[in-house]
């Protein structure tokens, strides 16, 4: 009976593409408005000198919101920046290992950065820090930066644990193909025996 696990990753998996493209699309729309508020900005101040206040407050905050919105679903799709060349050296096993040891070392950076987002959030929040123009308070919007590292640590998580599930998958592969080589060895020996006895008595007959 082959067990539930393949199919319980496969399906955490297909969930966090989903909910972490959900994310980014969100992110995408808090560059396209910023996008937006500029050109029109600089239209009014182009064509009627009135620029719209508070639009650099507002980028500053959007910005920053939305590059960590798009974390998670670079993670999950694992479309960071990756030099492979463990398994042209040392055979798929080996690649298989370091792709292992980066995601592990992935891992521990984006716990790092989590951390020091919420120490950020909790100094902006304790001085009561706000824009110039507008006052608009910074700390929430650190905060919610921080909360969407924390979710970047808890999908890098699934793909640390994806590879280490295919990495044990080639393992039992390779046990399996080791374990049945002997097995048609011994079938094969036992099926040419007779026919071998056969050939011999027929001899002997002659």
């Amino acid at each position: 009976m082959q067990s539930p696990a393949p199919l319980v990753l496969a399906l955490i998996e297909r969930a966090g593409l989903i909910g972490t493209r959900a994310l980014s699309v969100l992110g995408l729309a808090a560059l396209m408005l910023l996008a937006s508020l500029t050109l029109a900005d600089g239209l009014l101040r182009w064509l009627a000198n009135q620029p719209i206040e508070g639009v650099r407050d507002i980028g500053s905050l959007a910005i920053a919101v939305a590059i960590a919105c798009c974390l998670p679903v670079g993670l999950m799709e694992r479309s960071n920046i990756t030099i492979r060349f463990f398994s042209s050296l040392a055979g798929q096993r080996a690649g298989q290992w370091a792709d292992s040891m980066a995601s592990l070392l992935i891992l521990v950076v984006m716990t790092g950065m989590a951390w020091q987002f919420m120490l950020h959030a909790g100094k902006l929040a304790r001085a009561s820090e706000t824009t110039w123009v507008l006052k608009i308070p910074v700390a929430p919007f650190w905060y919610a930066v921080a909360c969407i590292t924390v979710l970047a640590v808890l999908v890098q998580l699934i793909v640390l644990i994806l590879d280490v599930a295919q990495l044990a998958s080639h393992r039992s592969l390779l046990g399996t193909a080791s374990t049945s080589a002997p097995a048609s060895t011994a079938a094969s020996t036992s099926t040419s025996a007779p026919s071998s006895a056969t050939a011999s008595d027929k001899a002997a007959l002659e």
